[in-house]
């Protein structure tokens, strides 16, 4: 019989009213009542540069391509870094966001429009002068077919087409991605006019959808094209819920399979599997620090008239006690000849509720760093016998704490926070590649209202949303070319109804935007 215990990590307590928080991993800070108090160690260098030292090279950024998921015989790649929850992640940052939410709300309805339209085009102008643009489909009775297809998605109990848009461009500019399933109908595979082979189109979220593959691939690392299926489930909780596999709709044989779901993503360089948008990870640090601005404002007003006080600890103090913990747990577990068992230790819980010792790990010292704050701060403020008595501390080796009250300068910390709050708006503006007249924000995130800027910025962004257009609607033409040969035949496509408005001054007033806005809705 093993004589091994059981062994439990500590687990970090804090009492009523108390708050302590550790930043980064040899500072933090505690706030009570009325006391707010700052520590940092010296000469202990972070924690977290040691526990994600590696992650800063090239070589560990790219060990989550080869992390899988084994589902019983399909292997399913990762998404993200180490986490397999992109999707949630981004949008978890995004959300937190005063400008982020809005411009990519705006970018999906810019890209809208009026909503779908089927085209051809058609070549005008002679000589040098000559271009293609769109036109509307002439033959009216396939046009008429392709809308009564679509409007009847939600007679048949599918989603609206526009809402099946509107999700596929959602997710195309948070996660550069789209999914679609195929709903066939029995005779799919006859060539029946009567019966279309595709009944509808619904939208596949991202947060769902994984790629999957039923090879045994381990020499090598996955690709797109290993990858012949899609699995859907709760990837924050999977061992709790069911998941669902399902073949991946193939160009090449779209009638194979009796149900199908596309997966496709912008290629992001290096990747092999999935995407990443080129905005979140360059942006991360700055949506953090927007997210925290008014955190850190209202926490200073909060404690604005308490006492502020910063404590600098003696690295020497930190290792000693450190030391003296390890060898506490070390002898409580496996405890020698005469060696006695020590169950707390200046406030630190070495037991748990069931007598099974706890191993030594960073959050007691953490905890101990609490407790003897919290012995200061009890001292140092409030009402009681102790306040304004001096905390004494163990001088080791001439290394003696302490104890700096903090200059409360209210306009040079709002004014530091402030000045890195709008240059995060400017960095995050600047890299979305879009203008701010478009969102009508300016640099500064306040509210912009330059008409003729915002006229010409749009005109360039209507030229460079060709990909984005065609990228988005993919399956929409997949569906429509397929149940419709003779729109294919004709070289119909779908598009956005992108409407270029004029200047107020080049317009009669029944021409102005007070008269014609709703027009064609």
């Amino acid at each position: 019989m093993s004589n091994r215990k059981k062994i439990k990590t500590a687990n970090f307590t804090r009492e009523k009213d108390d708050s302590f928080h550790i930043e980064g991993g040899n500072r933090g800070y505690m706030t009570t009542a009325d006391t707010l108090v700052t520590y940092d160690i010296q000469g202990v260098q972070d924690r977290e540069d040691i526990l994600f030292s590696e992650s800063k090279s090239v070589y560990s950024r790219y060990a989550s391509d080869r992390q899988t998921l084994r589902l019983d015989n399909f292997i399913v790649p990762f998404w993200g870094e180490g986490t397999n929850l992109y999707p949630q992640e981004v949008y978890s940052v995004v959300s937190e966001n005063k400008l982020l939410p809005g411009i990519l709300d705006k970018l999906i309805k810019y890209l809208f429009g009026k909503g779908l339209m089927i085209y051809t085009m058609e070549t005008v102008g002679e000589g040098a002068d000559q271009k293609e643009v769109r036109v509307p489909y002439q033959n009216k009775k396939v046009k008429k077919q392709i809308m009564d297809w679509l409007n009847s998605w939600s007679e048949k109990g599918y989603p609206h087409y526009w809402e099946y848009l509107k999700n596929v461009i959602t997710d195309y500019y948070y996660v550069s991605s789209r999914s679609t399933q195929f709903h066939y109908s029995r005779s799919r595979r006859l060539n029946n006019r009567n019966n279309l082979p595709i009944e509808a189109l619904t939208y596949v979220g991202a947060e769902e959808i994984r790629l999957a593959t039923d090879k045994d691939i381990t020499n090598r690392i996955l690709r797109n094209e290993d990858c012949k299926h899609v699995i859907l489930g709760d990837w924050l909780n999977l061992s709790g819920t069911k998941y669902e596999v399902f073949n991946r709709f193939s160009d090449a044989d779209p009638f194979k399979y009796n149900t199908a779901i596309s997966f496709d993503f912008d290629k992001t360089f290096t990747k092999k599997l999935y995407a990443y948008n080129t905005w979140f990870k360059p942006l991360k640090e700055y949506l953090k620090a927007q997210y925290l601005t008014p955190k850190y404002l209202n926490s200073y007003l909060k404690n604005a008239l308490n006492a502020h006080v910063h404590v600098s600890i003696p690295g020497i103090w930190y290792e000693q006690f450190k030391a003296i913990l390890q060898e506490i747990c070390s002898d409580n577990i496996a405890p020698g000849e005469g060696v006695a068992i020590v169950k707390e230790f200046r406030g630190v819980k070495l037991f748990d509720d069931n007598g099974v010792p706890f191993a030594y790990s960073e959050l007691m010292m953490d905890q101990l760093i609490a407790c003897e704050l919290r012995r200061i701060t009890k001292m140092m403020s409030g009402e009681g016998k102790n306040q304004g008595k001096m905390y004494a501390t163990i001088n080791w080796d001439g290394h003696p704490w302490e104890f700096d009250k903090m200059p409360g300068d209210f306009k040079e910390y709002f004014d530091t926070v402030i000045k890195y709050s709008d240059h995060a708006d400017k960095v995050l503006l600047a890299n979305m590649g879009v203008s701010s007249s478009l969102i009508s924000v300016d640099a500064n995130g306040k509210l912009a209202n330059q008409g003729a800027e915002a006229w010409y910025n749009y005109l360039l962004y209507v030229t460079t949303i060709a990909m984005d257009e065609w990228f988005v609607l993919r399956d929409m033409i997949r569906g429509i070319h397929l149940n419709f040969p003779e729109a294919k035949a004709d070289g119909a496509m779908a598009g956005f109804a992108i409407d270029i408005p004029s200047k107020l001054r080049d317009t009669t007033e029944s021409e102005r935007p007070q008269n014609t806005a709703t027009n064609n809705l």
